[in-house]
């Protein structure tokens, strides 16, 4: 545990940041300091985002430890100076939410270097064969730590690409196409879920023509980094250059491109979940409610509610447990305009 000086110079170095703290417990000595954790969140582009904030911080304090937030702000430069700043000060664990998926080899040798285990949350990340090669070297060095990461904790963004794809080979399962012409709409380049749902969804959908012997091609990609501004933006342009008729779906990485590109949809007199099959992923509440009004037809789910397993895993590492898995996957399910919509649990972000 590391000394309560360590605390109050921290306080001190955070004084224009945003930090929680919890009430001490009755059950907790006053005299052992709680143990510190540093949480690097990248943004807060989404009411998405924001759950997932609010669910590690909540459940991590429910546990009784100190939690440092930093907030990067879609800045992968920032996002490592805050990680920087929880290693100077000391901090007893490191919960990273990336911004993208490489990048941070440096940044994560110097924590092993400084003995804080790092808990990767939401997005995964890669590092180099060199890295781990170090990272393998320090292990073996007396005071560093044994690990470069201790685990990631998050959706399976492959799977949720499956999900996106086996609802639009089903769909059109008994129609009479021969070619299904898909407009994906991404995310931010070099970020795990883009990567991944894309694979994801080109997996399934490969399947399909030998199953059903119907081609669904993504015939273009355009990116609007996650954000509803930019998706309606990328929207707009591909409606101004091509020809939006021949798109039979839309398939979004995100609910909140999905929103702004349902905009420029209706702007330019197409109707969405008629005239082009919706696919979103996330499943916000607003997403819902346009499912539910038949403007969306299928939203498969991203849940941000990690804060339970981040809890238990770092606690299960605090307790010495040593089969702490490399991947951690979290619960998550599929909606469709085919369903039952009582049967959708309510919604709080």
């Amino acid at each position: 545990m590391k000394k309560l000086v360590v605390l109050l110079f921290f306080f001190l170095f955070l004084n224009g940041c945003s930090t929680t703290t919890t009430t001490a417990d009755s059950e907790t000595d006053a005299s052992t300091p709680r143990i510190v954790i540093g949480f690097s969140q990248l943004g807060t582009e989404s009411n998405w985002r924001k759950q997932h904030t609010e669910s590690v911080q909540t459940e991590l304090e429910k546990e009784g430890y100190e939690v440092l937030y930093r907030n990067a702000y879609l800045s992968l430069e920032q996002q490592i100076q805050d990680i920087r700043s929880f290693i100077s000060y000391n901090v007893d664990i490191i919960v990273l939410s990336p911004l993208q998926e490489s990048g941070w080899d440096d940044i994560l040798l110097e924590a092993q270097k400084a003995d804080i285990p790092v808990f990767v949350v939401d997005r995964s990340i890669e590092v180099s064969q060199e890295t781990l090669k170090k990272s393998a070297e320090l292990a073996l060095e007396e005071g560093a730590g044994k690990e470069l990461m201790v685990t990631h904790i998050g959706p399976s963004f492959k799977a949720e690409g499956n999900r996106a794809g086996l609802y639009v080979s089903n769909y059109f399962r008994n129609q009479e196409y021969n070619e299904i012409k898909v407009l994906e709409l991404t995310g931010n380049v070099n970020a795990s879920p883009t990567i991944l749902r894309s694979e994801g969804f080109s997996e399934t959908i490969q399947r399909n023509y030998q199953d059903n012997q119907q081609t669904i091609q993504v015939v273009d990609s355009i990116s609007g980094d996650f954000i509803r501004r930019k998706g309606k933006e990328a929207m707009a342009d591909y409606i101004a250059q091509k020809d939006i008729s021949q798109i039979d779906v839309l398939f979004s990485q995100s609910d909140e491109m999905t929103l702004g590109a349902m905009e420029a949809l209706g702007a330019a007199g197409v109707t969405p979940g008629k005239d082009i099959i919706i696919v979103s992923i996330d499943a916000q509440k607003n997403m819902i409610d346009k499912l539910k009004a038949g403007e969306v037809n299928c939203v498969v789910e991203c849940n941000p509610n990690q804060g339970i397993y981040v809890r238990n895993a770092i606690k299960r590492f605090l307790e010495g447990k040593t089969d702490l898995p490399k991947e951690i996957y979290v619960h998550e399910t599929v909606f469709s305009d085919d369903m039952d919509f009582s049967q959708i649990p309510p919604r709080n972000y």
